[in-house]
């Protein structure tokens, strides 16, 4: 039988404007490696008016997945999204293995400041604490385990457009292509 593969969303909030790029930048160059899977990573900042600026990282070769930027952008503006999404959320989340979720919001509200940065990064099964040895930069962080249900349901609720626009007036969602 084989092994089950893990999900893990990281949320890490760096002291640093440009910290957040850098940390983006190691990974990629860990992914080269073959260290570290990324599936889908944007980094973050908080503009001077409180709302999240959430930068996509897409590569030529963009992993496709149902778990994309909005899905993102969801699980960061949190209950804010609606009260049906955040229903829905709360009630995926409280299932095992993914109550972490429902402290994204409260944990960048108090971490996240203007004159720092932060990366959401979702990989597969990987030892975050071997890859932060690799970075040599350590940051306050969130780990949310999504089972691959509560991953599927996030992106169907983020692909609502009531539930999108409501997202985006929290969260500025910018894509890079690299």
């Amino acid at each position: 039988m084989s092994k089950k593969r893990k999900q893990s969303l990281f949320i890490i909030v760096y002291p640093g404007e440009e910290t957040a790029d850098e940390v983006y930048h190691t990974l990629r160059a860990l992914e080269k490696q073959d260290k570290i899977e990324i599936k889908t990573a944007a980094t973050l900042h908080r503009n001077e008016d409180d709302k999240l600026r959430l930068k996509h990282r897409q590569r030529l070769t963009l992993w496709r997945d149902e778990f994309e930027v909005g899905s993102i952008g969801l699980i960061l503006a949190g209950t804010n999204a609606g009260k049906l999404a955040g229903t829905l959320i709360d009630t995926l989340i409280s299932q095992r293995g993914c109550f972490e979720l429902r402290e994204a919001k409260a944990f960048l509200d108090d971490k996240l400041y203007p004159d720092n940065s932060g990366l959401v990064i979702l990989v597969d099964n990987t030892d975050w604490e071997a890859i932060q040895n690799d970075i040599g930069i350590s940051g306050e962080r969130l780990t949310v385990e999504l089972t691959a249900k509560a991953e599927k349901k996030i992106a169907e609720i983020a692909a609502d457009e009531g539930v999108s626009d409501v997202v985006q007036e929290y969260v500025e969602i910018e894509e890079v292509t690299l």
